[in-house]
């Protein structure tokens, strides 16, 4: 092949390469949770919200629910039938909001003259590979049930490194409202895009959101336009990396809540 359609052919695997990246998200088919009883929810990774469109590998994942502030996590059960994740949690106390989280440890992958190879930099070269360029993608989702008037609970975060915070209530918010998140980078106020849709506004369609603003100082504004599971997302992009094993870290977060 010639030298000059190598490099091309680099290039466009780097400009296209982060779109291969999947979200991760969660949902439950049905909201309504009932106290000591086992709540099914799955995790799913998809292109499209939200609409599971691969199993991600069980080892990088882990979910399950909050409780007294802290991670009680859940077993995991790969669904090959439905392409996602399952898994169940018994909320004990439903006097507030019930949070659940899923959480994805990326691994390094990387863009090479051979396509996209998953592997440390260094241990690729060591087999002769050209590294264009080596990534890791940690994945962070929240989905929060539950919601009551006077409850404050929803406003709880969980310390992920990217993570977004509901400031209004997801229970007062209706169509036509504006929804108001904090967004943490590190524990430090986020700048950056931020992106929202709903379930059902489009499933013909990759990557494509209802709407579209950008954080200043840690706080974002999203205007309502339907009743449904909303998700609202951010990601930040070029955090440095490991030196052999990926060149940037890259962090993906959702929240997830109901809207009536």
């Amino acid at each position: 092949m010639p030298k000059r359609v190598i490099i091309l052919s680099l290039i466009l695997a780097l400009v296209s390469f982060p779109a291969f990246s999947h979200e991760l998200t969660i949902k439950a088919h049905n909201t309504a949770m009932k106290e000591g009883e086992s709540f099914p929810v799955t995790v799913q990774s998809s292109h499209k919200f939200i609409v599971p469109e691969e199993v991600e590998i069980l080892e990088r994942v882990k979910a399950g629910i909050i409780e007294d502030g802290k991670f009680v996590p859940s077993e995991l059960k790969a669904n090959e039938k439905n392409l996602c994740i399952d898994f169940t949690v018994t909320p004990k106390d439903l006097s507030q909001s019930v949070i659940l989280v899923a959480t994805k440890d990326g691994e390094s992958w990387c863009v090479t003259n051979e396509g996209g190879k998953s592997g440390a930099r260094k241990d690729l070269e060591a087999q002769g590979l050209k590294v264009l360029s080596a990534n890791k993608y940690d994945k962070y989702a929240k989905a929060i049930f539950n919601t009551s008037h006077d409850d404050k609970n929803f406003a709880f975060a969980v310390g992920h490194p990217l993570e977004i915070i509901p400031v209004t209530n997801p229970f007062d918010a209706r169509p036509g409202d504006f929804m108001t998140v904090k967004i943490l980078l590190n524990g430090q106020p986020y700048t950056g895009p931020v992106w929202a849709t709903y379930d059902g506004f489009v499933t013909e369609y990759e990557n494509t959101y209802a709407y579209y603003t950008e954080a200043e100082n840690g706080e974002a504004h999203v205007k309502i336009t339907s009743p449904g599971w909303w998700g609202i997302r951010a990601s930040q992009t070029g955090l440095p990396g490991v030196e052999g094993d990926y060149d940037h870290l890259n962090l993906r977060s959702f929240l997830l809540f109901e809207v009536k």
